[in-house]
């Protein structure tokens, strides 16, 4: 970017399987037009960064991940109308173009020029870099790329709080909404469609499956069962709104979903997206039901539809769901939860400071967190 303006700030650097992420300084451009400078006040450790970690990530090192993220608007670039210096914003995991025949049409999350660019390549929607080592060699950005003090990134991800937003929830808080909770709002409102009074269990109590416990006691289910192996998860699931949570494992595990939930659900949210956790779901949902799986868990090995017949009898619908709709879900969201639909203070369970990143992935990966450990600038 000739001309272009860097500016100084520190990044966590992801340069290769089995290293610790570098502690760097490096140098973030200005926004350029249509992008904003954020300065980060915090960033989720989601288990999708511990995959790209482990060498699973489409963007090749050295770069900088991290893609659940809360700030404060530094500058805006020229275009930009909905926000302004100062403003207190959560990003979207997923950055919409805009312009493409996918913006266009409303499904801003499935923006085909940023799965080319941002999710592959590293690289910005102009095919640069917004990273680069003192040197003046580029640094990648997978995704959002907010691991770093300073980021710039395009405005269509970049989202205001409300003016009404509660003084209880902080901006740091706020970061894990970006994508767990934006994952959840999809599951719930989109893919599920859940109505009111409805009966739901969700499989797997981790980060989205609290906010899609939350979120669908607040869309008026009549009750929600939780499922998950640690008894740490089932408690918390409590916390959120289940009426019950029960042990994944347990050999009785659908006749006691019966039993809590005084019915078959209509919904199954699955939310591990294994072919074990898929078998659960459809020995749980009812006729005519849907099974709404979020989780890639399963993304390892082939998946399957463990009997078709039993699909096709008992009329279930099986709905994928990747997230919510950024530009109009993310704007609904902030609003719920202002209102009270879930707490993210109560999803973070650990928290860590930015020179100790690596510590907060090595503690998902290793299953030490229930919800969300949270990385504090």
């Amino acid at each position: 970017m000739t001309g272009t303006d860097w500016l100084p700030t520190q990044a966590m650097v992801f340069t290769g399987v089995g290293e610790d992420l570098e502690l760097a300084d490096v140098e973030v451009s200005a926004p350029q037009p249509g992008e904003v400078l954020l300065s980060v006040a915090a960033c989720g450790a989601c288990h999708s960064d511990v995959h790209k970690l482990q060498g699973h990530g489409l963007v090749p090192p050295p770069c900088v991940f991290g893609h659940e993220l809360s700030g404060t608007v530094e500058r805006v670039g020229s275009a930009v109308r909905h926000l302004r210096p100062g403003d207190r914003v959560v990003c979207s995991f997923l950055v919409p173009c805009g312009e493409c025949v996918a913006c266009r049409d409303g499904a801003t999350d499935e923006c085909g020029p940023f799965r080319a660019t941002m999710q592959r390549t590293g690289v910005r929607f102009d095919g640069t870099h917004r990273y680069r080592r003192r040197t003046g060699d580029p640094l990648g950005a997978s995704g959002v790329g907010g691991l770093a003090r300073r980021v710039a990134l395009p405005a269509t991800a970049v989202f205001p709080l409300p003016h009404d937003w509660p003084s209880r929830i902080s901006l740091t808080d706020a970061a894990v909404l970006g994508c767990a909770g934006l994952t959840a709002y999809g599951a719930v409102h989109r893919a599920a469609g859940l109505a009111e009074g409805e009966r739901a269990v969700v499989i797997g109590a981790g980060g989205v499956g609290l906010c899609v416990t939350a979120l669908a006691v607040h869309a008026g289910a009549a009750a929600v069962v939780a499922t998950d192996l640690k008894p740490e998860a089932r408690e918390a699931a409590i916390g959120f709104g289940a009426a019950a949570a029960l042990d994944g494992g347990a050999s009785d595990l659908a006749g006691r979903a019966l039993a809590a939930l005084g019915g078959p659900p209509q919904v199954v949210f699955d939310t591990i997206g294994t072919p074990g956790t898929l078998d659960q779901a459809q020995q749980l949902v009812g006729v005519g039901g849907r099974i709404v799986v979020t989780g890639l868990g399963g993304t390892s090995g082939p998946g399957r539809i463990p009997d078709l017949t039993v699909f096709v009898r008992r009329k279930i619908a099986l709905i994928g769901s990747y997230a919510g709709v950024p530009r109009e879900d993310m704007p609904h969201l902030l609003a719920a939860v202002g209102r009270g639909a879930l707490d993210p203070a109560a999803l973070v369970s650990a928290r860590f400071p930015f020179q100790r990143a690596s510590d907060a992935y090595a503690a998902v990966a290793g299953h030490e967190i229930v919800g969300r450990a949270l990385i504090e600038y």
